[in-house]
């Protein structure tokens, strides 16, 4: 008996629920601040004391200053032009048909689907379960730290070792390159990006404090010393709050636009051809 106030509890905090009550609410303020609730008879173009403001703002933003009468006069006078020009198109159905139209239209729906994410807040415990249910999209990766010589190709390799074996600067031996000498602790991604693939994995099993080698990159052979090295790990939340909630909200915004869709389909019944019968047609 305990398990239907659970699933009731459930389906409350859902944030499904809350996306379709803000909607119901987003749609409420559409209606309710709508500049003009009553469209104006098909041959009359009526520009607002809002709309005409908006005008304003978007040259102010544009050039750093507010329009002056003629130019405001004139941005007036464009939006009037425009409004008349998108009224005969729809009345002619040059919209049908349009896919840059139609890709408008339907970003406009996917930002109201996801509009309601944007009120949603999440607490500590409710991100701590994200972060715990996504550890790989949080995890620092494993690094290490090096020094490395760079070995000539002229086979110096047995005096390069019993030099550096017997404390000998490491800088001043092996070849001229313009590979770094000594890297800080630094990800797998990025030390392959420099060394060559595979030059990470190498340095996996190396004991800290020691030349080895000589271990092959892609620019030759080289004698290593790790010098510090980190296993990956998961940060706290503390550490990284601002990041697992930003990608919480993606996830919920996600959630929306899916959720969205999928009812927004079901008013529909929809017919689609066989793939394959229209590219073999």
């Amino acid at each position: 008996m305990a398990e239907g106030p659970m699933t009731l509890r459930k389906i409350l905090l859902s944030p499904l629920v809350h996306f379709f009550a803000l909607g119901a609410l987003i749609f409420a303020a559409f209606a309710a601040l709508d500049d003009e609730p009553v469209p104006p008879p098909p041959d009359e173009i009526s520009l607002t004391l809002q709309e005409a403001g908006r005008l304003v703002q978007r040259f102010t933003a544009t050039w750093n200053r507010p329009p002056s009468v003629p130019e405001l006069e004139g941005l007036m006078w464009s939006w009037a032009q425009e409004e008349a020009n998108v009224r005969q198109a729809l009345a002619l159905g040059l919209e049908r048909g349009d896919a840059v139209i139609r890709q408008r239209l339907s970003q406009k729906m996917r930002f109201l689907a996801e509009s309601g994410a944007a009120a949603l807040e999440a607490d500590d415990a409710v991100l701590q379960s994200y972060l715990d249910e996504n550890p790989e999209r949080f995890m620092q990766p494993a690094r290490v730290a090096f020094e490395q010589v760079l070995l000539p190709p002229d086979g110096a390799a047995d005096e390069i070792r019993a030099a550096l074996e017997s404390g000998v600067e490491p800088l001043g031996l092996g070849a001229a390159s313009l590979l770094p000498p000594s890297v800080q602790m630094t990800s797998a991604p990025i030390i392959d990006r420099t060394f060559g693939e595979g030059f990470h994995a190498a340095l996996v099993d190396l004991s800290v404090g020691r030349w080895h080698g000589p271990v092959r990159s892609g620019y030759g052979q080289h004698f290593v010393r790790v010098t510090d090295r980190s296993d990956a790990a998961l940060p706290p939340l503390s550490e990284i709050r601002g990041r697992v909630e930003a990608e919480w909200r993606a996830a919920q915004e996600q959630e929306m636009r899916e959720s969205f869709s999928r009812a927004l389909l079901d008013r529909y019944s929809v017919t689609l051809p066989d793939a394959e019968e229209v590219l073999n047609q």
